[in-house]
C-alpha cells in the first residue's frame, strides 16, 4: 500500500498517468476518472490489537471471516467486535432554502456476515489505504507519520444514495470529505490501542451543529474454538459498562447474570472497548458528549431516518448499562457521540467551505478491567500529546534460521546509528543495547539474553560475544550479530524478537522498542543433511493429538514429516495402496502452507509465516478428498526429485471418538 491515487467527485487535480498534482483534495476537476474509486480494506496490526479497517468509515469483518475484526491480544483468537462505524450529522441547507438535519452513516444495525459496503453511506476517494511508519528500519518508513503503522485514507459522503436493505431514507449528502487516519504504536504502554482519527472537511454549503460518532456492536468469543463462521452464541453474552468521565465503554463476554459469578469469563477473558478521546475544535467543556445504546434490531423505526439519528447524536444522554442483563434477550449496540463542533456563529457553531474538524476515538483492549483501565489512560496520554510518544530506537533487521532442536537469531546493527532528538547524549545517539526474547505462547515471550555496550548499571556484557567475525549475507542485507537458542524441542512451535533499549537519563527512564517489530514464529528442525536418518514421521503413532496441538480443533491438528529432500514428492496410502494425499516439496520456499494449527494466515497476523528448517513438512491429517484421515496404518512414499531415489516407511494414526 503505497502511494495516493486519483479521487473521486473532483477532490483531486490528477495528472494524465493517475498521479497526484495535489496532496490534498480540492475542487479543481468535476469529475472522477475511471478506475478511481475502490473499496479497499487493511489491518491495523503492528501491536496487540488487530483491527480490520476500511476506506469507506467501517470498521471490522461483520465476522464474515476469521480476520482479526477487533482481536486482542492479536494471535490468541479472542474477539470483541463484529462491526464498527462512523457517523455525521449537521444542519444543512436544502436546494429550497430550508435548513434540515441530515446524517451520513457508514454502518446501521444489520446481521452478521452481511456485505457492509452496500449499506455505508460513504464512498471511498481513492483505491488503497496508504500505510507509513516512522520507525526508520521499517518498509513504509516516511517522515510524515505520526506512529508506528499509519494507516490512510480518505472518503466522501457523496453521491447521494438511495434507500438500500436497512438504509430505509434515501441519503441526501452533507457535502463533506473525510480524511480518516488510524495509530498504532508498539511501546509496550501504548502496544494495547488503535487510535482513529476522524478529519471532517465540509466541501459545500455551511452546515452548523455538526456532530461526530462512533457507532460499534461489540460482542467477545474465542474464534479459534468456533468450527463454523460466522459464529453462532456470541450474542446476547455481554456484560457492558461505560466511564461517563473517561469517554469509555467497555465490554466483555458473560454467559449469563448475575455478573461476575455466572459469566465463565475463562471462555474469552479480556476487556474491549471503545473510548472517546479529544476533539479539535473545543475543548470537552464547551460540548456535548452523549452516550446512547440499544439492543440489536434491524429496521427499527426509532432510527430509521436522518432527523432521528441526528436528535440520537446530540441529546447529551448518559445511558445506564445496567437493563442490559447477560444471557438474557440483550445485544447491546452503543453510539458516542460529540458536538457541537465548528466556529462559533450567533448561537451556533458554523463549518463554512474548506473548514474541518477533528475527531479522535480509540479502540482499546485490557487482560482484566484494570488494564482496560490503564490501557485507556494512557491512550488519552497520547492524545493529550497529539501521539508525540517516546521513541525508542527501532528494533534490528532480524533473520531467523531453523536446525535440530535449536534457532539461530542474525540481526544487523541498524539501531546503533539512529538518533533521538530527546537524548542528552553525545550526538543524539542514545542506543544502549539488545533483548533476545522466546516463548511457546505467542502472547508470553521471555527474556533470554541482554546484550549491553556501557558502563551502566545493567549487564555491561558488550557485543563480542555475538559479533560475527564477518557479517552474514543473506537477502541483499548484512547481519552484524548472531545467538544461537539451543536445546528446544523440534517440531514445536516458538515465538520470539530481538528488541533494541536505549541509555535512558536523569528524566527519562531507558525505553525498548516493541516486540512486535520483529516477532517471529519457527520451528526447530534438523536442516537439510544435517541428520543422518533417513525421512522420519513424528510423533509415530499420532494418538489422537500431538503436544504441540493439545486442546485445538480436530482440523488444527498436524504430525511432521522430517529430514526431507530439498525437492521432493510426498505420497501417503492406505494399506490397500489408495492414495490419501499427494504434495510436491520445495524446502526452501516451505512454511507451513496448509496446516492451519501450525500457521493460519487468515488471523495470525502478530508473525510471518513460520520460519522452517527446508527438510520438514507438516501434514494436516487432511485427506485429498478434503476429509479427516481415519485411524489406521499409513504407508508413505518420498521421491527425491534431484536424484531420483524413493524413501519408504509407514505411521500410525490413532483417532478419538469425539472426531470419529
Amino acid at each position: 500500500m503505497r502511494g495516493r491515487t486519483a479521487v473521486l467527485l473532483g477532490l483531486w487535480a490528477v495528472g494524465a498517468a493517475g498521479a497526484p498534482l495535489l496532496e490534498r483534495p480540492t475542487a479543481a476537476t468535476q469529475a472522477a476518472l475511471p478506475d478511481s474509486v475502490r473499496y479497499a480494506l487493511g489491518i491495523a496490526g503492528v501491536n496487540r490489537v488487530g483491527l480490520t479497517v476500511t476506506n469507506y468509515g467501517f470498521f471490522g469483518t461483520n465476522f464474515k471471516n476469521k480476520t482479526p475484526s477487533l482481536e486482542f491480544p492479536l494471535g490468541d483468537g479472542y474477539e470483541h467486535m463484529s462491526r464498527a462505524g462512523l457517523w455525521v450529522g449537521g444542519v444543512a441547507l436544502a436546494d429550497n432554502g430550508d435548513f434540515v438535519n441530515r446524517v451520513s452513516s457508514a454502518i446501521v444495525d444489520n446481521q452478521q456476515g452481511t456485505d457492509a459496503e452496500t449499506e455505508s453511506e460513504f464512498t471511498p476517494a481513492g483505491k488503497s489505504l496508504v500505510e507509513g511508519s516512522r520507525i526508520p528500519t521499517s518498509d513504509s518508513f516516511s517522515s510524515s507519520a505520526v506512529s508506528d503503522q499509519d494507516l490512510d485514507c480518505w472518503y466522501s459522503d457523496q453521491p447521494a444514495r438511495g434507500p438500500a436493505g436497512y438504509q430505509q431514507e434515501r441519503h441526501t449528502p452533507l457535502d463533506i470529505l473525510v480524511h480518516q487516519r488510524t495509530l498504532g504504536f508498539t511501546l509496550a504502554a501504548a502496544d494495547a490501542f488503535v487510535v482513529t482519527r476522524f478529519t471532517i472537511i465540509n466541501r459545500g454549503s455551511p452546515l452548523t451543529n455538526v456532530y461526530v460518532g462512533l457507532y460499534a456492536q461489540l460482542v467477545s468469543g474465542n474464534k479459534n474454538a468456533s468450527v463454523n463462521f460466522p459464529p453462532s452464541g456470541w450474542y446476547y453474552k455481554t456484560h457492558a459498562e461505560y466511564d461517563a468521565g473517561r469517554r469509555l465503554y467497555g465490554e466483555r463476554y458473560c454467559a449469563s447474570a448475575p455478573y461476575p459469578q455466572a459469566c465463565n469469563i475463562n471462555v474469552c477473558p479480556p476487556w474491549a472497548a471503545v473510548k472517546l478521546l479529544k476533539v479539535s475544535s473545543a475543548p470537552f467543556e464547551s460540548v456535548t458528549v452523549s452516550f446512547n445504546w440499544w439492543s440489536y434490531n434491524p429496521g427499527d423505526p426509532a432510527r430509521a431516518t436522518d432527523v432521528l439519528r441526528y436528535d440520537l447524536m446530540r441529546n447529551g444522554a448518559t445511558m445506564s448499562t445496567a437493563g442490559c442483563v447477560p444471557g438474557g434477550s440483550c445485544s447491546p449496540i452503543m453510539l458516542l457521540s460529540v458536538g457541537p463542533l465548528g466556529h462559533r456563529s450567533g448561537l451556533d457553531r458554523q463549518l463554512d467551505f474548506g473548514d474541518s474538524v477533528t475527531v479522535d476515538f480509540a479502540f482499546v483492549g485490557g487482560e482484566d478491567q484494570a488494564r482496560l483501565i490503564e490501557h485507556a489512560d494512557y491512550a488519552q496520554f497520547a492524545a493529550n500529546i497529539n501521539y508525540k510518544l517516546p521513541s525508542p530506537p527501532p528494533s534490528p533487521r532480524l533473520l531467523v534460521e531453523s536446525g535440530a532442536n535449536r534457532l539461530d537469531l542474525y540481526w544487523d546493527d541498524s539501531p546503533e546509528s539512529t538518533t533521538d532528538s530527546t537524548s542528552h547524549a553525545p550526538g543524539f545517539r542514545d542506543f544502549e543495547g539488545y533483548r533476545v526474547y522466546l516463548g511457546t505462547t505467542r502472547n508470553q515471550l521471555a527474556r533470554v539474553a541482554e546484550f549491553d555496550q556501557r558502563d551502566t548499571t545493567r549487564f555491561n556484557t558488550g557485543f563480542d560475544a555475538i559479533r560475527l567475525a564477518v557479517p552474514k549475507r543473506a537477502g541483499g542485507r548484512d547481519y552484524t550479530y548472531h545467538y544461537p537458542i539451543r536445546g528446544l524441542r523440534d517440531g514445536f512451535s516458538y515465538f520470539g524478537a530481538v528488541t533494541s533499549f536505549d541509555l535512558g537519563d536523569e528524566q527519562t527512564p531507558s525505553l525498548e522498542s516493541g516486540i512486535p517489530q520483529n516477532k517471529f514464529l519457527a520451528v526447530p528442525m534438523p536442516a537439510p543433511g544435517e541428520s543422518a536418518d533417513g525421512v522420519t514421521v513424528f510423533p509415530n503413532p499420532y494418538r489422537v493429538e500431538a503436544r504441540w496441538d493439545q486442546g485445538r480443533l480436530a482440523r488444527d491438528h498436524y504430525l511432521w514429516f522430517a529430514n526431507l529432500p530439498p525437492h521432493a514428492r510426498l505420497r501417503i496410502y492406505t494399506l490397500s495402496g489408495d492414495l490419501v494425499y499427494e504434495t510436491r516439496f520445495d524446502g526452501a520456499s516451505y512454511r507451513g502452507e496448509g496446516a492451519r494449527g501450525l500457521y493460519d494466515p487468515r488471523h495470525a497476523l502478530d508473525t510471518p509465516p513460520p520460519v522452517t528448517s527446508g527438510a520438514g513438512y507438516a501434514w494436516n491429517l487432511i485427506t485429498r478428498q478434503g476429509q479427516a484421515a481415519a485411524t489406521g496404518l499409513y504407508l508413505f512414499s518420498v521421491e527425491d526429485l534431484d536424484s531420483g531415489r524413493v524413501s519408504r516407511g509407514k505411521f500410525l494414526v490413532v483417532k478419538s471418538d469425539r472426531e470419529q
